[in-house]
């Protein structure tokens, strides 16, 4: 600050400098003796030129006209008084004039140069310590507060821009001060330089999920679907993936993620209620416009004396290449021909629906309750192309020890 003030009035004496000193050089006698020696030069040949021309007869009046040269030669010499006095007066003049440069530069910086500002700035940086201790101990609650601490995160970071922790610090107080801008950039940045942070990931693919931009909200899908693909139990990457996906008018996925949510958590869960009816709308919707894999299971007749008294029916769904389901369904074990149907509620995994296969390969399985019996009833359909409204048949003849 003292740095700047400096500046300040070095530029001010500056300024004055070029209005008083051009007035305080003294003029240059030479400049006089110049035109002293040029004016009786003059004089000296208009005298002569007079006598030739009347010696020619050019001219008859001499007299006359040698009065009026020494004349105009007369008029032509500056009274020395009367200019010391003008130079005088003119450098007085000057400071007022000084005076009032110095006053309209320092009012119009005051109203306009922000100084409130930068005095305000400095107050922060100076309380920046207890800014952090407050906001790592919960203790940096109201606007005011944040806001003074966002500006103290900016101004570090502009020389540790690599400060990881203070980028999700300012993305925090962004969300708290309703800034989603702020929040978005300072969390896109942190993201940049911890790709593998889930917590960054999460948060980052949140603030994405809610922009305009559909190429944003491809990115979330993107990040979360590689969470959910690492730990597929972090119920708060499946449940951004559900609001994703429920945004973007995927059901399915919507619908397969909140499932699972429902089964990591307790029943008595906060938010579980919100959970619920979305997604009771989700499944809604799915059921006007969404794809579904209808089956019938029958059962070969040399299997019917097989059938154990008790237990129950895996289907499992295949791509046909992996052996991988993706997904399944489980009923306890009833009479044939049983028809039932799946759809991405039944996926293995939020990242991977039933609705993105192109073609299905079903594989039924019946077990029995009694650990004892370890006999598999089996059958399995050949590969079918899957578009979302086929029904494939499929008959269980074989049983596997």
């Amino acid at each position: 600050m003292i740095a700047f003030w400096l500046t300040i009035i070095v530029l001010l004496v500056i300024g004055a400098a070029l209005l008083i000193v051009p007035t305080m050089c003294k003029a240059n006698p030479d400049t006089d003796t110049n035109r002293d020696a040029i004016n009786k030069a003059y004089y000296q040949q208009r005298l002569t030129e007079l006598t030739e021309d009347e010696a020619q007869g050019v001219i008859a009046e001499r007299e006359t006209m040698v009065a009026e040269l020494q004349h105009n030669l007369l008029e032509d010499i500056p009274v020395d008084e009367s200019v010391a006095k003008q130079t005088s007066f003119n450098r007085m003049l000057l400071l007022p004039g000084v005076l009032l440069m110095l006053v309209v530069s320092l009012g119009l910086y005051l109203h306009t140069g922000g100084l409130g500002q930068v005095m305000q700035w400095q107050q922060v940086m100076k309380e920046m310590p207890d800014l952090r201790h407050r906001a790592d101990t919960g203790q940096l609650s109201t606007p005011e507060d944040i806001a003074r601490f966002a500006l103290g995160l900016r101004t570090d970071l502009l020389s540790e821009p690599a400060n990881v922790r203070d980028w999700t610090m300012l993305g925090l107080a962004g969300l708290k001060l309703g800034n989603g801008e702020m929040a978005l950039q300072a969390y896109e940045k942190a993201y940049q330089l911890a790709p593998n942070d889930a917590y960054i990931q999460i948060i980052y693919a949140k603030l994405l999920t809610r922009s305009n931009d559909p190429n944003d909200i491809q990115q979330a899908s993107a990040i979360l679907k590689d969470i959910v693909k690492t730990n597929p139990n972090n119920v708060d990457a499946l449940s951004a993936l559900a609001m994703n996906a429920f945004g973007r008018g995927d059901f399915n996925q919507a619908i397969a993620a909140w499932e699972k949510v429902l089964t990591l958590l307790p029943a008595d869960a906060n938010g579980i209620d919100v959970i619920k009816s979305s997604l009771a709308y989700a499944k809604a919707q799915l059921t006007a416009n969404g794809s579904r894999l209808s089956v019938k299971l029958s059962l070969a007749t040399e299997m019917a004396a097989q059938l154990p008294a008790e237990g129950s029916v895996l289907i499992a769904v295949t791509d046909g290449e992996s052996p991988v389901p993706v997904a399944v369904k489980q009923l306890p074990l009833g009479q044939f021909p049983l028809e039932l149907s799946l759809d991405d509620s039944n996926a293995m995994m939020p990242s991977r629906l039933l609705s993105s296969l192109k073609k299905v390969k079903i594989k039924a399985t019946i077990t029995s309750n009694d650990r004892a019996d370890n006999r598999h009833i089996m059958g399995e359909s050949d590969i079918q192309p899957f578009s979302g409204k086929e029904t494939v048949n499929v008959t269980i003849g074989h049983i596997k020890q």
